[in-house]
C-alpha cells in the first residue's frame, strides 16, 4: 500500500491534479460565506501594491539565484547570475508540485548538467547552499520567536507547540549534521547503536543501506563544511543573501494587506514578518504538494487575529496565488525553456 502511495505521489500529473482539487476546495470555503465581498476585494485591489507583490516573489527568486551563482563561482567563475536565477526557478517548481519538496533539488541537478556544471560538482553546490540556507533560516526563526514569544503565545497556545515543533525539526537537522562531525562519538553511536534501534523500531528497513546513506552524507557534508571554511567571505554574503530571501518572502502578507487596503502600519510588520515564519514552520508538516490545504487554513488561523477574520480571508487568497501559483507558473516557463535548450558542455575545472 505505502509502496503504490509513493508510486501515486511521484507521479507529476497526478500531484499537479490534487494541488487544483485541493485550491478549489479552499478557495470554496474560503469564498462561500460571502463570495462577492471577497472578490470584489481583490477586483479593486491596488496596481501599485500589485506590482509590489510581482517584484518581492520574483526577488525571492533573484536572491536564490545569486546565492546559487556566487557558490558555483568558487570553481567555475564563468558561471552567471541568470543560471543561477534560472536554476532557482527550476528547483521552486519541482519543490511546489511534489509532496514535501521533494523534487527540488534532482530538477535543479539536471539543470546544472544542461548549464556545464558536472553532477558531482552540482550535488556539492546544493549541498553547500542547503547548509548556509538551513543555518540562516534556524538563525532568524530563532531570533524572531525569542522577541515575540511572549506576544504570540497567548494567543497561539493551541498552536505554538507546533510552531516550536517545525523549528526544532528544521533545528535539529542542521545541528545533527555538525554535530556528527565536530563529536565522533556522536557519529559512532548513531552509525552503531542508533541505526540498530532505529531497526528494532522498524523506523529502519535496511541497516546496510542507512549506514551507507549515512557515510555519503556524512562525506560529503565535511568536504563542503571544508570548502564553506576556506571561504568565509562567500559564506557572510551568501548567508546575507538568503536572510534577504526569507524577510522578503515573510513580509508578503504585508504588501498584500496594503493592495487590498487592508489597516496594516509599518509599526506591525515585524509581528507579519513572525507569524508568516511560523506558518512556514507549521507546513513543514504537511506532506502534501506545496503543503496545500493546511497552509490556507494555517495562514487564516495565524494572521486572523492582525488583519480580523472577513479581511484575512481575501489576504490569504491573493498571498497564496502570489507565492505559489504565480511563482509555480513563472518556474514551469523558465523549466520548459531551459529543458529544450542545447546543454552546455562542461568547463574544466580551475583550481
Amino acid at each position: 500500500m505505502l509502496k503504490q502511495l509513493r508510486k501515486l505521489f511521484s507521479n507529476y500529473v497526478f500531484n499537479i491534479a490534487l494541488i487544483i482539487g485541493l485550491s478549489a476546495l479552499v478557495v470554496y470555503l474560503t469564498v462561500k460565506d460571502n463570495p462577492k465581498e471577497i472578490f470584489d476585494q481583490l477586483r479593486t485591489a491596488h496596481p501599485l501594491w500589485i506590482l509590489a507583490i510581482v517584484i518581492a516573489v520574483i526577488m525571492i527568486r533573484v536572491f536564490s539565484g545569486m546565492a546559487i551563482t556566487y557558490e558555483c563561482n568558487l570553481t567555475h567563475p564563468e558561471y552567471k547570475l541568470w543560471q543561477g536565477i534560472e536554476n532557482a526557478f527550476v528547483g521552486g517548481f519541482f519543490n511546489e508540485i511534489t509532496p514535501s519538496a521533494s523534487g527540488g533539488q534532482f530538477a535543479q541537478v539536471y539543470i546544472f548538467r544542461k548549464q556545464g556544471i558536472p553532477v558531482t560538482e552540482s550535488a556539492g553546490v546544493l549541498w553547500m547552499n542547503f547548509i548556509i540556507y538551513q543555518s540562516t533560516m534556524v538563525a532568524s526563526v530563532f531570533l524572531l520567536i525569542l522577541l515575540k514569544f511572549h506576544t504570540f503565545y497567548a494567543k497561539y497556545s493551541k498552536f505554538f507547540s507546533v510552531v516550536l515543533l517545525g523549528f526544532a525539526v528544521n533545528a535539529v537537522v542542521i545541528v545533527s549534521l555538525w554535530a556528527l562531525v565536530k563529536f565522533p562519538r556522536f557519529y559512532t553511536w548513531l552509525s552503531t547503536r542508533g541505526i540498530e534501534i532505529g531497526a528494532k523500531l522498524h523506523i529502519v528497513k535496511d541497516k546496510e543501506k542507512a549506514l551507507s546513506s549515512l557515510d555519503a552524507q556524512l562525506k560529503r557534508f565535511q568536504e563542503e563544511i571544508k570548502i564553506l571554511s576556506r571561504n568565509k567571505p562567500m559564506v557572510a554574503k551568501v548567508a546575507l543573501i538568503h536572510l534577504m530571501r526569507l524577510l522578503v518572502y515573510y513580509s508578503v502578507p504585508f504588501l498584500c494587506a496594503k493592495a487590498l487596503r487592508v489597516p496594516c502600519p509599518v509599526s506591525r510588520l515585524l509581528d507579519v514578518i513572525t507569524l508568516s515564519s511560523f506558518v512556514s514552520m507549521i507546513n513543514a508538516f504537511i506532506p502534501l504538494p506545496g503543503a496545500s490545504g493546511g497552509t490556507e487554513a494555517t495562514f487564516v488561523m495565524m494572521f486572523s487575529t492582525i488583519f480580523g477574520l472577513t479581511a484575512v480571508r481575501p489576504i490569504m487568497l491573493l498571498w497564496r496565488f502570489m507565492t505559489y501559483y504565480f511563482d509555480m507558473m513563472l518556474g514551469g516557463i523558465i523549466f520548459l525553456i531551459a529543458k529544450n535548450r542545447r546543454d552546455i558542455v562542461a568547463p574544466k575545472l580551475q583550481n
